[in-house]
């Protein structure tokens, strides 16, 4: 199986999965995959009329927006982060236009229990840290994107240990993933 056939099936089976997955769910896909060759799948998350206020919130966070805010336009940022400016203006976009599902969990950027720090009295990391401040920024956070969604935040950490998820993924997604390679072997050395 090439990579991209590998790719392709990985973005089906994810695809399925979020297509019933709970909020809860969402937020462990998005703050526990890898996001290096993910754009479709990211891409496909950010148009989803069921992306809730934290999910959406986590997914911008997750894209670095304090890295893009040195590049005033996406023709000015390296062509291999391009895509990433342009996922988290449309997600800052879509919170400005009230564009998102019915908020059912929260979830803090400053305080991002899936990004455990290990200090009690601040136990997530802070995504808000990284912002771009005092006049180097070509452009400006929404201060909507600076503020926590209210509700409970899940302990995504302690979720995806207990249920067995690796790199963004349930069990049995990796479980189709591993089949499929262990059938492409298998025909490979008929």
């Amino acid at each position: 199986m090439d990579d991209a056939d590998f790719d392709e099936l990985y973005l089906d089976l994810m695809k399925e999965f979020l297509s019933t997955a709970t909020p809860l769910e969402w937020l462990a896909v998005v703050t526990t995959m890898n996001y290096d060759g993910n754009g479709a799948l990211v891409d496909w998350m950010i148009k989803q009329p069921k992306l809730e206020p934290a999910v959406a919130k986590a997914l911008y966070w997750y894209q670095q927006p304090g890295y893009h805010q040195h590049y005033a336009t996406p023709d000015k940022v390296p062509s291999i982060n391009r895509a990433g400016w342009g996922r988290i203006h449309a997600l800052a976009q879509r919170f400005e236009d009230g564009n998102l599902a019915p908020a059912s969990i929260g979830w803090d950027p400053a305080n991002d229990l899936a990004s455990p720090t290990g200090n009690e009295k601040h136990p997530g990391y802070d995504w808000t840290s990284e912002a771009v401040k005092n006049g180097e920024a070509k452009w400006e956070i929404p201060a909507t994107m600076l503020k926590a969604v209210p509700g409970v935040q899940p302990d995504i950490y302690t979720y995806v240990d207990e249920q067995g998820w690796e790199e963004g993924m349930p069990p049995h997604v990796q479980q189709a993933l591993d089949e499929a390679m262990k059938e492409d072997d298998a025909d490979t050395e008929d």
